[in-house]
């Protein structure tokens, strides 16, 4: 089995990066830990073939560069054979050359990851490349969580409510279903079990 380790301070992000984990990855054993500490102590009582850092740890000056890679360069000595993915709130190009050039197999932004990216870095790193995800934010995507519906309910919900006016359900339909890789009448059977649920609970949002 392998065995990955998530290095963050941020119990909702450390706790969301692994489920990251565990969802796009089978026979993986993942641990959390919370500070620099706590992961190397792990580091000394086992093996991990992946790591996920965050170089602003608590203990650490965040805004310090030197601080920052100190942090990166440390957990890659402890752990010379692991992939490393560094993962970061304040992403930078100067960084993300340093951090590769001290080891790292991945420099990835918190600002804009999205479900499965993980796992397509770690498909990019098996290719030997050096993937590379910037910070990116759509001010203009609509996000939005109902309770009682399904993942993907919720989904073609969201997207609806987000839709432009020109754009059709049909339109949305299409555009779900390649995001899932499944066919447009399923996501239709979604948005239909989804209206009904929210019917109950009172008038609809316009754009349902």
């Amino acid at each position: 089995m392998r065995k990955a380790l998530v290095v963050e301070d941020q119990n909702l992000m450390r706790q969301a990066l692994m489920a990251e984990l565990q969802a796009g990855l089978d026979d993986c054993f993942i641990s959390g830990a919370q500070t620099f500490a706590t992961a190397q102590r792990l580091l000394t009582e086992d093996h991990f073939d992946l790591i996920v850092t965050d170089p602003g740890l608590p203990g650490f000056d965040p805004t310090s560069r030197q601080d920052r890679l100190w942090v990166v360069e440390t957990m890659i000595r402890s752990a010379p054979t692991a992939i490393h993915i560094v993962v970061t709130g304040s992403d930078s190009n100067d960084e993300a050359i340093a951090c590769r050039a001290l080891g790292a197999s991945a420099y990835v932004a918190k600002t804009g990851l999205s479900p499965g990216t993980l796992c397509e870095i770690l498909g990019e790193v098996a290719q030997d490349a050096f993937p590379l995800r910037y910070s990116v934010s759509d001010v203009q995507a609509l996000e939005v969580n109902i309770s009682g519906l399904t993942p993907r309910e919720g989904r073609v919900i969201e997207l609806l409510l987000g839709r432009r006016s020109e754009e059709t359900k049909r339109e949305i339909f299409d555009k779900m279903a390649k995001e899932f890789s499944i066919d447009p009448s399923s996501v239709e059977k979604y948005y239909k079990q989804a209206r009904a649920k929210l019917l109950k609970l009172g008038p609809l949002p316009k754009g349902l």
